[in-house]
């Protein structure tokens, strides 16, 4: 194949790739734009969910585009009411508005299953939950931290460990009593690895804010030790955060690796606020923004995340017990990667 004839080729891959990007654009402004009617039109309740769902983004018009590309994707379609009369319209309309804060996965499957239950005479209250993430998806953002302590060329023991969070191509969040064991000693050694995985990788430390209990680590780019790096794709602000969030846990509590806890938030403050800048050994500053929350945390979940509904990372597990869970904000692990 000819140099011109291939770059020919190339420009109309992406000229072709342009207008199907752009038609997807105009289709979804196409389907805002509509009212209530028409089996494949969203109604005002469709398009406050998306926006309750893409409230903490920085681009909301960006984000609903991928909620309504992913809603479409995954073979859903908008629930109308045709069948309805205007009075069962109007109580499925009002049952379903606590499930626009979960999504509009969750406030469409609200509106089926009403409107089930209206045309069997029922209209009963349906039992509102948040969509199911997955946790498999979630996971390949999570590793497994382990350092180990070589006393001798036959004696390698583990000295600790816990989890952490991929935040950039060769980046890795977690906290600062965990990461801070490997510099105790110089013959210890900082290893991570996906969870569920096997192959192990070197990382050192990065950046550190001990303050925070926030430490940086950078996987060592040696191809002997493979690691998926898959960063987590946003990072919710703490002052979008509220009591009643759903919330879920991925760490190695107790050694039980990729282990998953759902619950939500309890409590949000200052450490100085709540008495809580001293835990164990370890002290923190008192505008530390901690997470109190009810998804299982224990030993080994420290450093490892705390996702909301839509699976963006709102903090790291830091310490708890079976009543009290905290976590430090994400704003943290942001302010650290600026500067």
């Amino acid at each position: 194949m000819g140099v011109d004839k291939f770059k020919y080729l190339k420009k109309m891959h992406f000229f072709y790739k342009a207008i199907i990007k752009i038609l997807f654009i105009l289709s979804f402004f196409f389907i805002f734009a509509c009212g209530d009617n028409g089996g494949s039109k969203t109604s005002k309740g469709h398009r406050d969910a998306i926006k309750y769902e893409c409230e903490s983004s920085t681009n909301e018009k960006v984000c609903g585009l991928e909620v309504m590309q992913n809603f479409l994707e995954e073979g859903h379609e908008f629930a109308t009411f045709e069948e309805l009369n205007k009075d069962q319209e109007k109580i499925a309309k009002i049952e379903c508005i606590r499930a626009k804060k979960f999504g509009l996965i969750s406030y469409n499957n609200c509106l089926e299953k009403l409107k089930e239950s209206c045309l069997d005479g029922k209209c009963a209250q349906p039992v509102i939950t948040p969509p199911e993430t997955s946790i498999a998806k979630l996971e390949k953002s999570t590793v497994l931290i382990v350092i180990y302590e070589g006393k001798s060329k036959d004696n390698i023991v583990p000295v600790g460990g816990g989890s952490g969070i991929i935040v950039g191509k060769r980046l890795i969040a977690t906290n600062c009593h965990v990461a801070l064991i490997s510099s105790e000693k110089p013959n210890r050694v900082l290893l991570v690895k996906n969870i569920n995985k096997e192959n192990f990788a070197l990382a050192a430390i990065y950046k550190k804010e001990e303050k925070y209990d926030v430490c940086i680590l950078k996987k060592e780019s040696n191809e002997e030790f493979k690691l998926s790096m898959v960063p987590i794709k946003r990072c919710v602000r703490f002052d979008k955060l509220a009591r009643g969030n759903y919330v879920r846990t991925i760490g190695t509590p107790q050694g039980l690796e990729g282990h998953s806890a759902e619950g939500t938030i309890n409590y949000l403050g200052r450490a100085g606020e709540s008495g809580l800048t001293v835990y164990g050994e370890y002290e923190i500053a008192e505008d530390t923004k901690i997470i109190n929350h009810s998804a299982a945390i224990a030993g080994g979940s420290s450093g490892g995340p705390l996702f909301d509904k839509n699976g963006y990372l709102i903090g790291i597990n830091t310490f708890g017990d079976e009543k009290f869970n905290f976590s430090i904000s994400c704003d943290h692990i942001q302010d650290l990667l600026k500067n």
